[in-house]
């Protein structure tokens, strides 16, 4: 894989997250919904935001999922409500800083949030972790910054040559938005976010030389 394709763009507050084990995840996750191909979970936290997981199956190899997300100029047409991604930093070819700007629903003030990309690979298996960096940019005026903005996307190649995608993630969407409508559009633009992923992802300008079927 080229170093140009590991390099990672992420545009929606709703990519952040932790990682949990599976006796936690059967104990503690609850569906939200359920459609098609994408499941998405939730799970109540101290500061009354839910981390959220979303799953799907796709008929791709995991490395399609990098060379999406390092397509920052589509990010847009995809990742739901997002308006610009900017990358401000590059770090390394696997890390990297990046400033994401999103639509919020009238009269939210539009938000913004600034994390660190750091993508692992482990033979057919790959994990990209989100951790927040809001304090490394000065505020924008016209967006309210997102807080403790946390994130993990992982991609599993299958026996049959597809790959399991999960997105788990949570954090602060920032400024006076109540909690209950915070976790109503964090549920519901991820849930679209995904659906939109399943039919991007498999255009074959993401599909890399590392498929194999």
């Amino acid at each position: 894989m080229q170093c140009q394709a590991i390099k990672t763009a992420v545009c929606l507050w709703v990519l952040t997250g932790l990682i949990y084990s599976k006796t936690s995840w059967a104990e503690n996750w609850k569906l939200e919904k359920q459609q098609g191909n994408v499941s998405i979970y939730s799970q109540d936290r101290d500061s009354g935001y839910k981390e959220i997981q979303v799953k799907t199956i796709v008929a791709a190899h995991p490395s399609a999922l990098i060379a999406l997300l390092d397509d920052v100029a589509f990010s847009s047409k995809w990742m739901h409500n997002c308006i610009e991604v900017k990358v401000l930093e590059e770090i390394s070819a696997t890390e990297r800083i990046i400033n994401s700007f999103f639509n919020a629903p009238w009269p939210v003030k539009n938000r913004d949030m600034v994390v660190l990309s750091e993508t692992f690979m482990d033979g057919d298996s790959i994990k990209i972790k989100l951790s927040d960096q809001g304090s490394a940019l000065p505020h924008h005026a016209k967006y309210v910054r997102m807080e403790n903005m946390h994130g993990l996307w992982e991609a599993h190649k299958l026996e049959n040559g597809s790959s399991e995608i999960i997105y788990t993630g949570g954090g602060n969407p920032g400024g006076n938005l109540p909690t209950f409508l915070a976790n109503k559009e964090l549920i519901s633009s991820m849930f679209k976010t995904f659906q939109n992923l399943n039919r991007v992802i498999l255009l074959d300008k993401y599909q890399t030389n590392d498929r194999t079927d």
